[in-house]
Parts: structure tokens; sequence; C-alpha cells
């Protein structure tokens, strides 16, 4: 029968120096341990602790050894056959994948985990030397993988790695999650492989260095772009994003202007980010105006001379032999000579 005494007021302690110690072949110290005492002649009780616990998981009388024994065998029996499952499905959740097999076609569904690895595998075929963090979550009703970057590729070249391992859509009209079509391919042994993936929810999250900034989330920043396209960028941009405001961008020559009448402190970031690049940057008094241009000018091309053609050596040919004609005189020679030279 259960003792009077609560489990706050017995020590985990006490029940070690004072009782005798029960153990279940399999079931380790970790997992559970239990005590017998007999505290009075022909009293004896019983504990069971879990794990690590201070006060006893189970504290009850009983009328002998043996049958307190028999009972701390039997819950220690049935938390260590717990603690193996939940052992088991951590193994399960670790794994990337569970595969099963019927009418000739293996169906191979990915956890998410292990559809975070992939995603983490084709980011980095994709963008060779991007630093991705790939991390995934489960919860109730949901699974997710998030990814994080700096810089680097625009946000849509990432989407169109990630796209294909997304399960569905949310259907906001019904209020139901939509799981697409598995995906079907042929294993290199042959046989029809379909495959399905587990996440729900795919998001990536691009920060940005001093040198850029979110205004320029269009662009791919892996190298540093054309200021060119920096502006139209920044100008697109920057227009979207308040109404009824009038911006202005354009080029001369090799300096980029973009103008705003309600600039908010945008194109001040816009500067020093470009500051940051090392162009050479000016922004009017009143913060409405921003240009720059390359510390680093093209060279001009200068286009080579033409190789003369038939007309231009016969012509070039008439005219020396004019000059050395005796009948002219000095005079008419000179004047020439200068003339060609």
């Amino acid at each position: 029968m259960p003792s009077t005494a609560t489990p706050q007021q017995i020590s985990r302690e006490s029940f070690i120096k004072n009782g005798r110690k029960i153990t279940v072949e399999g079931v380790s110290d970790a997992v559970g341990v239990g005590y017998v005492q007999e505290f009075m002649p022909g009293k004896i009780s019983y504990l069971v602790f879990l794990g690590k616990q201070s006060h006893p998981h189970k504290y009850f009388a009983a009328t002998s050894a043996e049958e307190a024994e028999k009972q701390i065998i039997k819950h220690l029996t049935a938390a260590g056959e717990a603690a193996q499952r939940k052992a088991e499905a951590r193994k399960e959740a670790r794994q990337p994948f569970t595969e099963r097999k019927q009418d000739g076609i293996t169906t191979r569904s990915y956890t998410t985990a292990g559809t975070a690895q992939l995603i983490r595998e084709a980011l980095k075929k994709a963008f060779p030397g991007v630093k991705f963090s790939v991390t995934s979550e489960v919860y109730a009703n949901g699974s997710s993988v998030d990814i994080r970057y700096t810089d680097g590729p625009s946000a849509a070249q990432v989407k169109e790695v990630y796209a294909p391992f997304i399960s569905g859509t949310y259907n906001s009209l019904e209020d139901m999650y939509e799981y697409k079509e598995d995906t079907t391919s042929v294993a290199p042994s042959g046989e029809l492989l379909r495959l399905s993936y587990g996440a729900k929810y795919i998001q990536s999250h691009r920060r940005y260095s001093a040198a850029y900034g979110f205004f320029l989330n269009s662009l791919d920043l892996r190298e540093q772009p054309p200021l060119a396209a920096q502006f139209a960028a920044f100008h697109k941009w920057h227009s979207s994003q308040r109404y009824d405001m009038q911006t202005s961008y354009g080029e001369k020559n090799g300096t980029h202007t973009v103008s705003s009448n309600s600039s908010h402190g945008d194109l001040e970031q816009f500067a020093a980010a470009l500051v940051e690049q090392g162009h050479i940057v000016s922004l009017s008094t009143t913060g409405d105006e921003l240009s720059a241009r390359s510390s680093t000018p093209a060279l001009s091309e200068v286009e080579p001379l033409a190789e003369p053609d038939q007309t231009d050596r016969e012509y070039y040919a008439a005219e020396m032999q004019w000059l050395a004609d005796p009948g002219q005189d000095s005079t008419d020679q000179e004047f020439e000579a200068a003339e060609r030279s």
C-alpha cells in the first residue's frame, strides 16, 4: 500500500545511505534505479528514481522485501523500454530518409534534417565559395528550413535552388496546406524512385556587409557590381518604397546620379556603402541628390589607324610625282611640303 510520506519529504541521499539498491539488467542508473528499506520491523518501503531525480518517481510500502523488489523491477523495466523507444526515435530522426517499396516503386521520404542537407549540398554546388547556414526545425503540425548568408547571390537565385525541395504550398483561401506530387526519378540501379521532402516551409535570410545594403537586394553580390547596375537597382528599390515619391536617375561621362524628393536616409546609406567600396561620392547638403564615379576610371580606347587602301596609295604617289615636277618653282614645292607635314 502507498506510504503516507510525500516524495518531497524523502531524499535520494537517505535511501542511498540506508536502503538496498535494486537494478535491472540492461537498464542503466542514468535511466532509473530502485531502493528497498526496512524502516520498521515488518515495514518495508521502496522507491524508484528516474534519471537524476532527487525525489522519487514512485514511493510505496510493501509487506515484504520480495514484493518491493518485484515492484521495483516492474517499474525499472518499463522505464528502460521507454528510454529505448526514445533512443530509437532520435536515431530515426537523425537518418536523412526512410524507404518503402510497393508495386516495384521505391518511395524515399526525406526527413526535415535530410532535406536541409540536400539543400546545403545544392547551394554549395550552385554557389561555390559562398558560406550558407542551413538549419532545420520540426514543430507541431509543421517543419521548416532556414537559409542564412551574407551578400552572395540574390534571393531569387537562391530560391531557384531550394524551390524543388519544398513539400507544397499553403492555401490561405481554404486554410490548409496542399502537398505537391512526389518527384519521380530513376535510381542508378534502373528502378523507379519516388522522392518526397520533409520541409513544409523554406525561407532564405540575406544579410548585407557594410559595402552593400538591402537596397541592392535584386543584385548578385558575389562580385562587386558595376556602378550603373547599383544605381539602377537602388533607384528601382527606392522609388517603390514610398507612395507618391519623385525620383530620377542618370549617367553622364562616367558619373552616376540619383535624386529623390523624399530620401528618408536611403541616399545616405547608399552613399556610405559606395564609399566602403572605394568610389568617389558626392552627396548634396540637403541629402536629396547622390553622385558617384569610380576612383579608377577606365582608360579611353583609341582606335588604331587604318591601313591605307589602294586609292590612298595612288593619290600619294601622284602627289609625290607632282612635287618632283621641275616645272614648279621652289615656293610651290616648299608650300606643298609644309602642307603635307
